[in-house]
């Protein structure tokens, strides 16, 4: 069987650095196709699946040699899943976060369902497309599906100058609503920059006399709870988070006897929304690059990520990045 580059570690919480691996070129099945990877970018839960925290065992199979790396863009190289799609053309998207996902983008080559990938725009760099996939698609989903924030809407966007934080100003704006950022202070001219309404430093303004109300409190953090922002809230809104608590358990029974909601979910590739996306990306939606590395420095870019501080993404180059 042919092979493919890849990096990765021999198992999940090795504790080691990554390395090269060459592993088994994956074919598509029905309905899939195989993607040549140009660019990934690096996640949290790429950190959280290698070192085997608890949270990481929802997130990524336990498989041997781990292959991480979610987000990423490329080529069409083959598949019958192509249908409308020709070799040689430019997609984007990311990978599932769930356990039975065995890949990972730090590599050559994946393979996904054909409704899992967006056509990027000619005009966008495979870079910008695959920092965007993910936190746009949740920024998206997440305001939309889970926030039903509509045109005029009030947002709060908590961890606004992350990964998410940065995309969510900008979507929330083209989805018509009214985005007010919380930040620390030295990302204040950072966030004001993409867009945002209103930038508020957390270390000067309590997030809870911010004037209000919202339609939607979107935490990134998980710093807060539905409980301390209930007052808050607009009588149909939602506090929405990324990550599930006892807390949010507790919001979604009390909010459920108010009108109001508390809500929390997993983000989900879908050809519709990506493509949605890409014309936001095409439209002039700023997708912030805090720093490049080549895919075979993955090291140097966890390390950088674990360090904190990042505003935006983290971008891995993987076409050509395997050459020292």
């Amino acid at each position: 069987m042919s092979t493919m580059r890849a990096m990765g570690w021999s198992r999940t919480g090795s504790g080691e650095a990554p390395k090269l691996f060459h592993i088994d070129l994956p074919e598509p099945g029905a309905g899939q196709v195989k993607v040549k990877v140009v660019c990934s970018a690096l996640n949290p839960a790429d950190r959280k699946v290698a070192a085997g925290e608890l949270a990481g065992r929802f997130l990524h199979a336990r498989v041997s040699p781990l292959i991480l790396g979610y987000d990423f863009s490329g080529v069409i190289d083959s598949g019958p899943g192509m249908a409308d799609l020709e070799i040689g053309d430019e997609v984007f998207g990311f990978l599932p976060y769930s356990p039975g996902t065995r890949q990972g983008a730090f590599a050559e080559f994946v393979v996904v369902d054909r409704g899992a990938i967006g056509r990027k725009p000619k005009d966008i760099s495979h870079e910008t497309a695959a920092a965007a996939a993910t936190p746009g698609l949740t920024a998206l989903q997440f305001l939309r599906d889970l926030g039903q924030l509509k045109a005029g809407g009030k947002v709060l966007i908590i961890g606004a100058s992350g990964g998410v934080g940065s995309l969510a100003i900008g979507i929330a704006k083209r989805l018509g609503g009214h985005a007010t950022a919380l930040c620390s202070a030295h990302a204040i001219d950072y966030v004001r920059g993409l867009g945002a309404d209103v930038v508020a430093d957390r270390s000067k303004q309590d997030p809870l006399a911010i004037d209000g109300p919202f339609d939607v409190v979107f935490d990134l953090t998980a710093a807060y709870s539905y409980l301390a922002f209930r007052s808050r809230i607009g009588a149909r809104g939602a506090f929405v988070s990324t990550l599930p608590s006892l807390s949010i358990f507790i919001g979604k029974a009390v909010a459920a006897l108010s009108g109001q909601r508390c809500a929390f979910g997993s983000v989900r590739p879908t050809s519709s929304d990506l493509e949605q996306l890409a014309r936001w990306l095409g439209g002039g939606l700023r997708v912030p690059i805090s720093a490049r590395f080549q895919v075979n420095d993955l090291g140097s870019a966890l390390a950088t990520l674990a360090k904190g501080g990042v505003h935006g993404r983290i971008a891995m180059q993987v076409e050509g990045g395997f050459e020292s």
